[in-house]
């Protein structure tokens, strides 16, 4: 039997209300929905077209919100903020850490080419750096299946971390609010893959001028998007929470500090067991 007006319009209003925040995306469904007014059904709908526009559709909505992030970004948090709920944070999150990972594992098809310019370092320096590219190389397979982990661990290290020092400085929200805002920040850095693809694809072809050089720009452009991902935690820390720009800065900076440092300290102990496994018994 066919639907009432009023259950169409209760099907059209509950859809408008979970649109995303670009009109690219906004305009996707109206044949379904044509088909429900008109008396017909989900259940009349192949099963496989339902699952496949259902699929269809958080990507659509994660390429829409990244892209009002990019464009927008103050009022596309608050509309994420509003609109989004904690699992399409986590799928964010879980994109973010994937699709780099699956460009490093394209680069890694590479050969190996040992670092440039050892001649002028310091012996000691030389021979360290030798050793890192080597063991680096070893692992270059297994290296991106633990940077997700890390890279998941670290954001949600922060987010806990930005919860309990906003929530001491006076602000009043939910730490899984936060964690869906997180996850779409860590969604900016999906920006740099672009390049790092290129990077990806000369080590492919064993270009080493080429790689250099996009590699460089790729370090520069990493360490802008990191700076502007610290931006939009505090204004998404801010809005969460309910606190001044101040609060939300310093709630902000301490973690961030100190990721940094772990990151750090990672890396020269993974350098240091490299050296030390490398040395004859």
């Amino acid at each position: 039997m066919a639907p009432s007006a009023s259950v169409a319009t209760a099907l059209v209003a509950r859809h408008a209300i979970v649109q995303p925040t670009s009109a690219v995306v906004r305009s996707a469904s109206p044949a379904i929905f044509g088909t429900l007014v008109s008396g017909g059904s989900a259940d009349a709908m192949p099963r496989g077209i339902i699952g496949g526009f259902r699929l269809q559709c958080r990507a659509m909505f994660l390429w829409a919100d990244l892209v009002e992030l990019v464009h927008h970004p103050f009022s596309a948090l608050r509309l994420i903020g509003a609109r989004r709920h904690l699992g399409h944070g986590l799928v964010a999150l879980a994109v973010s850490v994937t699709l780099p990972a699956a460009v490093s594992e394209l680069g890694a098809l590479g050969p190996y080419r040992p670092p440039a310019n050892l001649g002028t370092l310091p012996s000691l320096t030389a021979q360290g750096a030798d050793i890192y590219a080597r063991w680096v190389y070893q692992h270059r397979f297994a290296l991106p299946i633990y940077g997700i982990v890390l890279t998941v661990l670290l954001w949600l290290a922060a987010a806990g971390l930005i919860h309990v020092i906003a929530r001491a400085l006076g602000g009043r929200a939910d730490f899984a609010g936060l964690v869906k805002l997180v996850g779409y920040v860590a969604l900016v850095g999906l920006v740099i893959q672009p390049v790092n693809l290129i990077d990806a694809l000369l080590k492919l072809q064993g270009n080493a001028r080429a790689e250099l050089s996009v590699g460089q720009l790729a370090g520069l452009l990493s360490v802008a998007i990191f700076l502007w991902q610290n931006v939009l935690l505090v204004l998404a820390t801010r809005e969460h929470y309910a606190i001044s720009t101040e609060r939300a800065i310093a709630a902000v900076v301490g973690p961030i500090g100190a990721v940094v440092v772990l990151v750090l300290a990672l890396i020269i102990f993974a350098i240091v067991l490299a050296i030390v496994g490398q040395q004859p018994a």
